[in-house]
Formats: structure tokens, C-alpha cells, sequence
């Protein structure tokens, strides 16, 4: 008895330190969670708000601010036009390496947008390869974003969309897991930061390349 009784108290034990040694990982948070955290609900962003994603002649750039890479991305309006009532600008998206190379990241899907429009009713979210007459086309429906930009959470009607407002001058847009889908094993959404005066800020999660996060410089 006293040999079963040793064997159950060592059998305890070891489930006992298994237990405080070894907790349940809780899982990562999420870039729209981190983002949401600095959010602003009061904040009010002013009409235009867009105006400043089809300046001709403008360019931003982030740099890569985790891992070992370093790596920079440039964004720069080029054939800038007016359509109507519309200011349109397609966008350039480059990705140079530690080592210069220079790759194409544009991606529209990814939020890295390659054409834009605004007009006084929102942002429209184009594609490159959209022509005169199709982007025309298309600022007869509703803006992708209003203006100025409201907040709202993702759904499954919008696929996880959402855009949260950190201050008057500071929105995050981006597209993240839907609701009820479950805890989130690693990275499962992508955000872009933009500011009405300074353009493109911030680029993180699945919609950076490699899944990464690049900010503008100071």
C-alpha cells in the first residue's frame, strides 16, 4: 500500500508542476486588436481626409521596424488626373531589399492599393489595370470608405473589415478574422495607418510583405 500510495504522490505531483509550469498559451493578439487599443472613439477626422492618397508627385516611405531584414517600402502617386469630379492617382509600391533590390509590392487585395479616387462623397478603391471608363463607371456606386471616415468593427457581412479612428488625424483600415471564427493561432489580419497630412503611415500584418510591420520614419 505504502509503494501505491508513493507511486499516486508522485503522479500528483508531476501533474501538479506540469501544470504551473506549463500553462495554457494564451493566444497572440491580433493587429486590429493591437490597433483598437489606441484608438479614439471621440475623435472626429475632417472632411478631405483622402485628398492627401492622390497629390501628384508624393511619395512616403516606411521602413521595416521588426526582424532582422530591415527591409524599406516606397509609395508614390503617378498618373494623377482628374475623372469627373474625382481626383484618381494609381500608386507605385516598391520594395527594396537589404541589398537594393527593388521589387513590385503594389497589391490591391493586400491593401496596398494601386489606383485611388476621391470624391466629396469618399475614397474609392481601385485596381491599376482599371481604365478611364471603368474607374468612371465605378464612381457611380457607393465609396469603399466614406468621408470623412467613420469607425466600424468587422462583420461577416463586410468579411472582417474595420476601421478605427486613433485621432482626428489618424485612421487604421484593414481586414481581420470575422466574428465567432475562433481564436487566432498567429497573424490573421492586416492593417493600414494613414494620416490625412502625412500620407501612408503604418503597413502590419498579412497585408505588409512577408508579414511584417513598416512605419514612416520621423
Amino acid at each position: 500500500m505504502r509503494g501505491i500510495a508513493a507511486v499516486v504522490a508522485v503522479v500528483v505531483g508531476s501533474l501538479c508542476a506540469a501544470s504551473v509550469a506549463d500553462p495554457k498559451p494564451k493566444p497572440k493578439p491580433t493587429v486590429q486588436a493591437k490597433a483598437k487599443a489606441k484608438a479614439n472613439d471621440d475623435a472626429q477626422p475632417a472632411k478631405g481626409f483622402w485628398k492627401v492618397l492622390v497629390k501628384k508627385g508624393a511619395k512616403w516611405t516606411l521602413k521595416e521596424t521588426i526582424g532582422d531584414s530591415r527591409r524599406t517600402l516606397t509609395i508614390e502617386t503617378y498618373d494623377v488626373r482628374k475623372i469627373g469630379t474625382a481626383d484618381v492617382a494609381r500608386l507605385r509600391w516598391t520594395l527594396i531589399g537589404t541589398d537594393g533590390k527593388k521589387t513590385d509590392a503594389g497589391d490591391t487585395e493586400s491593401g496596398r492599393y494601386t489606383q485611388l479616387a476621391v470624391t466629396p462623397e469618399g475614397l474609392y478603391i481601385l485596381y491599376a489595370e482599371q481604365d478611364d471608363a471603368r474607374v468612371a463607371q465605378m464612381l457611380k456606386g457607393k465609396p469603399s470608405r466614406s468621408d470623412p471616415p467613420k469607425a466600424y468593427s468587422g462583420t461577416k457581412q463586410n468579411h472582417g473589415r474595420y476601421l478605427m479612428v486613433r485621432s482626428a488625424d489618424y485612421i487604421c483600415m484593414g481586414q481581420g478574422p470575422e466574428p465567432d471564427a475562433g481564436e487566432c493561432p498567429d497573424t490573421c489580419d492586416g492593417t493600414l495607418c494613414i494620416s490625412a497630412t502625412d500620407g501612408p503611415a503604418e503597413l502590419l500584418g498579412n497585408w505588409a510583405p512577408g508579414v511584417s510591420v513598416f512605419e514612416a520614419s520621423d
